[in-house]
């Protein structure tokens, strides 16, 4: 078998352990120029170029493309070694290095073990952009998780995982990459968690809910050395890594997806992304200012300070109450141009239902969030009118 496809990210299940030679071309009937993996002599491809990181032995005969390699697999290794409850007991002791030897055709790409169980990548060295770039993560990962596994066929490693730990390296403890995935994540349907498991790498690549799901269910597993067990099923896999979701101790698919489907959202919602852009805050702000209420079987819409006069009611209380309980919510990532207009709101929310604020201070208080709203917007002109300028200003 032979990876011929030039610039193309070839599914896992077409694992090989041949390269194309270099000089040769796409023709299938020049076999002659095709040389198995296990006849490269590593003395040929040693003498070039190398780096070596914590886990990765890199060579290639561009030291410009054994930099960008080794910056790449210093990344893709962080994400391992910093998340030790799902890694940290698989990893191999320092010095216990992968061997990936970057090639300067195109369409290049093996896997293999030796007699001595090391693992060894080919690649072509084509990681210029963004898109080549986490392509070559995505390998890089395959061979670390390959690297922990004890078996000899790299179609054992499990794409959807690959996938995640390579995002994961790219977005790695950067805010506007973590605040992103977020977002996005919000509007991304659930995909069944067997989906996900059973996921070929030709569909990855072509689905971005479904990559956004494997990042979330990596992250909600405590123990991954369960999906890494080729001697389980993809229903085993979920049910020993998730047994406390099945009553009887049996997986049901019917629960698993009940399952993922809560906590994918949950998991969202809950992970920390950094503080929202201006305009969100804003949008946030003003949308919390609103209430939607129920009058002679119509719906109107009034603002909070409307509902001084009626407070007394039980029902306009607790509308208010939740409010506040939703509101507060928006304080872990208000931008900081807004977080004095969210704290006198959130003031005016708390004070609505305490009986010892009389009705004459709450408007006051209402007057003093209205007017730290307009402040806030003036302020957000001049930042960014302020920024403007400067970048005018640069030679």
């Amino acid at each position: 078998m032979i990876f011929l496809r030039k610039k193309i990210f070839v599914p896992v299940a077409f694992f090989c352990t041949t390269l194309i030679a270099p000089g040769s071309t796409p023709d299938k009937s020049d076999a002659g120029n095709i040389i198995p993996v296990e006849d490269i002599a590593p003395e040929k491809t040693e003498k070039y170029a190398s780096a070596r990181t914590e886990y990765f032995a890199l060579s290639s005969e561009s030291p410009d493309a054994v930099k960008q390699a080794a910056e790449l697999a210093r990344e893709v290794e962080t994400y391992f070694t910093k998340n030790p409850r799902l890694w940290k007991i698989l990893l191999p002791p320092p010095g216990f290095r992968i061997q990936v030897e970057l090639f300067s055709q195109d369409g290049i790409f093996g896997l293999r073990k030796n007699a001595d169980n090391e693992t060894t990548l080919f690649i072509s060295e084509n990681f210029s952009d963004e898109s080549e770039s986490r392509i070559m993560r995505i390998r890089l990962a395959q061979a670390m998780i390959f690297n922990l596994m004890p078996t000899d066929n790299p179609a054992d490693v499990p794409a959807w995982i690959s996938y995640a730990a390579a995002e994961e390296s790219r977005i790695g403890s950067l805010p506007g990459r973590r605040i992103f995935l977020q977002k996005k994540s919000k509007t991304t349907p659930v995909i069944p968690p067997l989906s996900i498991l059973d996921a070929t790498e030709e569909q990855l690549s072509a689905d971005r809910a479904l990559q956004i799901n494997a990042i979330w269910l990596l992250r909600a597993a405590t123990k991954v050395f369960h999906f890494l067990d080729t001697k389980k099923t993809n229903e085993e896999k979920f049910e020993a890594t998730f047994p406390h979701i099945f009553n009887d101790g049996k997986f049901n698919d019917e629960t698993a997806r009940k399952f993922w489907g809560t906590h994918f959202y949950r998991l969202i919602f809950n992970a920390p992304s950094g503080i929202d852009l201006p305009e969100e805050s804003r949008q946030a702000l003003d949308n919390a200012l609103l209430f939607t209420l129920e009058s002679n079987g119509e719906e109107i819409r009034l603002l909070a300070g409307d509902l001084v006069a009626h407070r007394l009611r039980e029902e306009i209380r607790q509308s208010v109450a939740d409010r506040l309980s939703q509101f507060s919510e928006h304080f872990r990532k208000v931008n900081p141009v807004w977080h004095n207009a969210f704290a006198e709101y959130g003031l005016f929310l708390e004070m609505f239902g305490n009986p010892d604020v009389d009705d004459e201070t709450l408007v006051a208080q209402w007057d003093k969030a209205i007017l730290a709203r307009d402040d806030a917007i003036t302020l957000g002109f001049d930042i960014r009118r302020a920024l403007n300028s400067a970048q005018a200003k640069r030679p």
